[in-house]
């Protein structure tokens, strides 16, 4: 998987999804090309994906694998505010960690889908 989709869903709606790629799977699909990232409401997506954190993102994908100390060395931030970053956005799936403790983005592309009507 090398793109990955952040958008709003509510909790019927992510077990549903995941319901329905599951019999996909079952089936003997091979489930979707993209990855999909579902938040509950834009204001929690939107904390999540700072401004800071986006550069984070784009720095460590340019760079490839390293250390979260190399990364804060590369964008001239605090260790402990980089690590901080690296944590919210492995806990919501932007970031990986290898076995060996580098840290790297699986991602090529994210696209974010934002709708202005949607209820939060």
């Amino acid at each position: 998987m090398k793109d990955v989709k952040l958008h709003i869903s509510n909790l019927d709606t992510f077990f549903a999804e995941t319901a329905s790629a599951a019999r996909a799977i079952d089936k003997g699909g091979a489930g979707e090309a993209t990855g999909n990232l579902a938040f509950e409401s834009m204001e929690n997506l939107l904390t999540v994906l700072t401004a800071g954190r986006w550069q984070l993102l784009r720095t460590l994908r340019g760079n490839g694998a390293t250390s979260i100390r190399h990364l804060s060395q590369l964008l001239k931030r605090d260790y402990r505010g980089v690590h901080r970053d690296v944590h919210a956005l492995m806990v919501a799936g932007l970031v990986d960690r290898d076995a060996d403790g580098a840290i790297s983005v699986p991602w090529e592309k994210i696209t974010a889908e934002m709708a202005l009507d949607l209820a939060a």
